[in-house]
């Protein structure tokens, strides 16, 4: 019986790594599973979230899946399924790969001989959809394209007109994705994961990908040759207040490059540590259990590096 794979896809910051860890908390996912994360970066902050809930995380920083590392990510699975031996394995690419590269994986050599496509979910942000479809069409577009499953993030803080406005845009892209545009916060894990309008796909099917996409693939540009990503490591505690205010100025200033996403694990004043994310004039901060040192991973265009490196110095 081949073991079932699930891919959490999702551009910059749409909420992916959380929907993940409400359905796994709340039980709807009752077997043996296993996540492989690849993260677009030098660090992984996405895995320390998923420890949280003692969530074992194969992670891989070598590189994008959907740029040149398919062998690493190949090796990483093949790995997983012969030290787990998991009844299911949950995939969560980066925010800024696409899914044809990641389907494709499966499609190819020994995988595809042990693995099933099984839900294929995207999240998206609403409040952020004009704003990525009209920067970063290609990326963005190929992860709606592929999709079985759409979940939209955030929508607690948009009217009913917007949000049914993404929908209707959503829909004329891909005509058979299922649509979840309740508030997730309200819905029971198993409930989204049990909404299904496709079925399995089989890896031998020569539809997975649709025809007027795959014309256009040797068109699209990999990850690493549009986004650029780097790590900080600060030494200092930084209250939470002086920390919105430095994401602020990022906002605000062109002097550190075109700062898409930004997320990390910070020692606060007090000695606690926060977990962050900024996605374009967006921060949100939690406590996290103790953590060992503090990190910041960017994610942008044009990243002006030596003058992030000073404002958190």
């Amino acid at each position: 019986m081949k073991i079932k794979i699930d891919i959490y896809s999702g551009f910059l910051g749409a909420g992916k790594t959380f929907l993940m860890k409400k359905l796994i908390t709340e039980g709807a996912y009752e077997k043996n599973i296993a996540i492989i994360e690849n993260e677009f970066g030098e660090v992984s902050i996405d895995a320390a979230i998923l420890r949280q809930s003692s969530i074992e995380v194969k992670e891989i920083n070598s590189g994008c899946i959907c740029c040149q590392v398919t062998g690493d990510f190949k090796e990483a699975v093949l790995e997983v399924i012969e030290k787990y031996n998991p009844d299911r394995i949950i995939v969560e690419p980066s925010g800024v790969a696409k899914l044809t590269d990641i389907i494709k994986v499966f499609r190819e050599g020994k995988l595809k001989e042990k693995l099933e496509v099984d839900n294929i979910i995207t999240v998206i942000d609403p409040e952020k959809f004009d704003m990525y479809i009209n920067n970063f069409k290609n990326f963005y577009e190929d992860q709606i394209l592929n999709t079985k499953k759409i979940v939209l993030s955030r929508v607690q803080k948009l009217d009913y007109e917007k949000v049914q406005e993404v929908v209707s845009k959503i829909r004329k892209l891909n005509k058979r994705a299922v649509i979840i545009s309740e508030d997730w916060r309200k819905i029971k894990g198993k409930e989204i994961l049990n909404q299904n309008d496709y079925e399995s796909l089989n890896l031998k099917s020569s539809n997975l990908f649709k025809p007027r996409l795959s014309k256009k693939l040797e068109e699209f540009k990999k990850a690493d040759e549009v986004f650029e990503t780097f790590a900080i490591y600060p030494n200092s505690k930084i209250s939470k207040l002086e920390l919105i205010s430095k994401f602020k100025f990022i906002s605000s200033s062109k002097s550190y490059g075109d700062v898409l996403r930004a997320k990390g694990i910070i020692k606060l004043i007090d000695g606690s540590y926060g977990q962050f994310d900024f996605v374009k004039d967006e921060f949100d901060i939690r406590e996290i259990k103790d953590n060992n040192s503090s990190v910041i991973s960017f994610i942008g265009i044009k990243l002006n590096k030596e003058e992030l490196k000073g404002l958190f110095k």
